[in-house]
């Protein structure tokens, strides 16, 4: 059975999703109101799911309820009455696994929530997957200017100026990127 937090946001349809809910077999541990300690309260209780009930979402609350459930790694399903493409944009860029618009019958909710837990497991993978390519990328950045700078300060190839790197990492058991990077913010300083 899922646990669920329910977030109240305006007057929604949430006696009507609830009963919903219980049909279907979810249990919803807690009802709040969309506020400042959203995130306390999530992390908290830690729920399979956090559901927004909304007649017409507002950007602080998608934000505030994105924020909150991605620190606790909660995806988030809005119900809601508004079906406007704007609103749906934005839901979907502040990170809501799943926008639905009008009822859902009990036969379909538990479906929609399982889905909504996969899509947000995949761009959880995604957005790792996406800040370790520009971590990896700033790092060879940062070791191209520092090859760049052993090759002018030294006369070196391009292989002895990486091989150097490597080396001096070695010897202070750190990455080479943090030994490339921290040469070359020397080197900068020590500019006239």
């Amino acid at each position: 059975m899922l646990n669920v937090v329910l977030i109240n946001d305006g007057s929604g349809r949430a006696v009507s999703l609830r009963k919903t809910l219980a049909e279907a077999g979810v249990n919803v541990i807690a009802e709040i109101e969309a506020s400042v300690g959203m995130a306390g309260v999530i992390a908290k209780l830690k729920p399979d799911v956090v559901l927004i009930d909304s007649d017409a979402p507002s950007r602080d609350t998608l934000e505030d309820v994105c924020v909150a459930s991605e620190h606790s790694a909660r995806p988030v399903v809005m119900f809601t009455g508004d079906g406007g493409r704007n609103t749906i944009r934005l839901a979907l860029e502040v990170g809501v696994a799943a926008y639905v618009v009008g009822e859902v019958p009990a036969t379909r909710i538990q479906t929609l929530l399982d889905v909504a837990i996969e899509r947000f497991g995949v761009e959880r993978e995604l957005r790792e997957e996406l800040q370790d390519a520009k971590k990896k990328l700033a790092e060879r950045q940062w070791v191209d200017k520092a090859k760049g700078l052993l090759m002018q300060l030294r006369g070196v190839s391009e292989d002895e100026a990486y091989k150097l790197l490597r080396e001096r990492a070695m010897q202070s058991q750190r990455r080479i990127g943090d030994v490339a990077r921290e040469m070359v913010e020397v080197a900068g300083w020590l500019k006239p």
